[in-house]
């Protein structure tokens, strides 16, 4: 079961802003404490984390979004995990969009807002192997930019119980699972399997068929796999218009072919 806690904290405004650079203040154990700016605020709002699951599947990708409701913007936040009360990181993270990786020596890694005043920041959590038992995900951040309100996150998820104390199952077949989430913006994360090592195309394509972005081309090793996809308009690729597409895995001569939602 899910488990949250959100503790609010109010102290006295100071003329200092909330800057990014502040970093291994998520308040889990072993970091430097709960407070990701230079500043303790005052005021209302708070911040929320959506996407966090409240059971796992070891090894698999989820989106995660931390935004703020009421207030103001996000001035920064520092976001970790925990494999249960220990100070062992319980995953890694892939960011998506206003968010970087943070890696401070002797406390923790994670990761946290990109810039001040975000609306919102989009990031993957990516779930540690089997056998790692529950995963806390901790929060902690300021609004404002000069005063605003601390807020501090804890979500709980359970291991998947059918995953524990067992061996990684080889698949008998060539499948190919819905994205997940969908609809989607940006990011959603596609699973598909493959009985035997060899050669992988994963494409995305219109209604009518025309390959629109190519999302993985390479070799790959049987087993079961996980793609996270990123639609953000980064510079690197055309943007995409909202609207229904397919993607389209090939593998060796075997075609499968899903379709997703993406809304901006």
């Amino acid at each position: 079961m899910l488990k949250a806690t959100i503790v609010v904290l109010l102290t006295a405004a100071v003329l200092l802003a909330a800057h990014p650079n502040y970093t291994a203040y998520s308040g889990a154990a072993g970091s430097k404490g709960t407070c990701a700016s230079s500043c303790h605020g005052s005021g209302t709002g708070t911040i929320v984390v959506t996407g966090f699951p409240q059971t796992y599947i070891p090894g698999t990708s989820y989106p995660v979004t931390v935004k703020h409701s009421g207030g103001s913007t996000i001035a920064n936040y520092n976001c970790t995990t925990r494999k249960g009360n220990t100070t062992a990181a319980g995953g890694t993270f892939t960011v998506v969009s206003n968010a970087t990786l943070y890696s401070v020596s002797g406390y923790e890694a994670g990761v946290h807002a990109a810039s001040n005043n975000t609306d919102s920041s989009r990031f993957i959590w990516n779930a540690p192997a089997a056998g790692s038992g529950a995963v806390s995900l901790y929060v902690s951040g300021s609004q404002g930019s000069k005063s605003g309100p601390n807020t501090k996150v804890v979500l709980t998820a359970a291991e998947s119980p059918t995953a524990v104390g067992t061996e990684p199952v080889v698949p008998a077949a060539f499948t190919l699972e819905q994205n997940y989430p969908n609809p989607f913006n940006p990011a959603t994360v596609i699973r598909f399997s493959i009985p035997r090592a060899g050669q992988v195309e994963l494409t995305l394509n219109d209604l009518v068929g025309n390959k629109v972005r190519t999302l993985f081309s390479g070799p790959m090793e049987r087993g079961a796999h996980s793609i996270t996809v990123d639609l953000s308009d980064n510079g690197i690729h055309q943007p995409l218009a909202s609207g229904v597409y397919f993607y389209t895995l090939r593998y060796g001569a075997q075609v499968l072919t899903r379709k997703l939602v993406y809304m901006k």
